[in-house]
């Protein structure tokens, strides 16, 4: 991808940990994958199908050999989303607040 492409300001950092989505009113949170992270958002993996500016949370969890970290907690909303191969879906959202 070349640099007139891009748009996003903050770089990005590939990642591929596990990330719980938890949607308002689901008994159980659903599991993907988080395979980019950065400043101001992140790019999700996983079978939900969100809504253009849908506002949830997620808790991305630390690389299994990681060592003692915590998840990180985050309120994001959806920018984008587009169909994957086998039934997943790619969202990139911001985040929007970092809950402790």
């Amino acid at each position: 991808m070349d640099r007139m492409s891009e748009r996003r300001r903050d770089r990005r950092i590939p990642l591929g940990c596990k990330v719980g989505i938890k949607l308002a009113g689901a008994a159980a949170p659903i599991v993907g994958d988080c395979v980019e992270l950065g400043v101001g958002g992140m790019t999700i993996h996983s079978t939900h199908v969100p809504r253009m500016d849908e506002v949830f949370e997620v808790a991305v969890l630390p690389p299994e050999h990681g060592g003692p970290f915590m998840p990180l907690h985050a309120r994001v909303r959806v920018r984008r989303c587009h169909g994957l191969e086998g039934g997943l879906y790619e969202m990139g959202v911001e985040i929007v607040d970092v809950i402790r």
